[in-house]
């Protein structure tokens, strides 16, 4: 197996962080290795079977200002959009409070392979994947 470049402690951050698909009173809250219900029966009603969440805050899990964070969000938010990608506004969140809450997307249908390519692309530590058995699942990307 091949070692990490990623500090033990900042995966366990990854790991403890909550992932909430949308924004709204319907939004979806996952959590990493945690099978989701309300995820499995979104994917189904979308007619997907996989799909990944992926952010452009915080580059490399450098602490950058709101300013560039929301600049690199719409880099992404235009990028997706020129794809076609479907997205959904969502939102990482820490919930021992030491990172700030993180906007990203998720992507339904999103395949494993331009999942990571596109998190390598805006340089991100690490993407959320969720294949056909709705578990979202932490993919190290360095």
């Amino acid at each position: 197996m091949i070692q990490s470049v990623i500090s033990k402690n900042l995966i366990a951050s990854y790991l403890c962080a909550n992932y909430r698909i949308g924004t709204g009173p319907e939004s979806i809250s996952l959590r990493i290795d945690q099978y989701s219900e309300a995820l499995a029966k979104f994917l189904i009603s979308s007619g997907q079977s996989c799909a990944a969440i992926i952010s452009a805050y915080n580059p490399y899990s450098r602490r950058l200002s709101n300013e560039k964070n929301c600049a690199a969000h719409e880099s992404l938010r235009n990028f997706l959009g020129q794809h076609s990608y479907p997205t959904i506004e969502s939102l990482n969140t820490d919930p021992a409070g030491l990172w700030p809450a993180e906007k990203s997307f998720f992507v339904p249908g999103l395949d494993l392979n331009t999942a990571q390519t596109l998190g390598q692309q805006f340089d991100q530590n690490a993407i959320v994947w969720i294949d056909s058995d709705t578990i979202p699942r932490l993919i190290l990307l360095r």
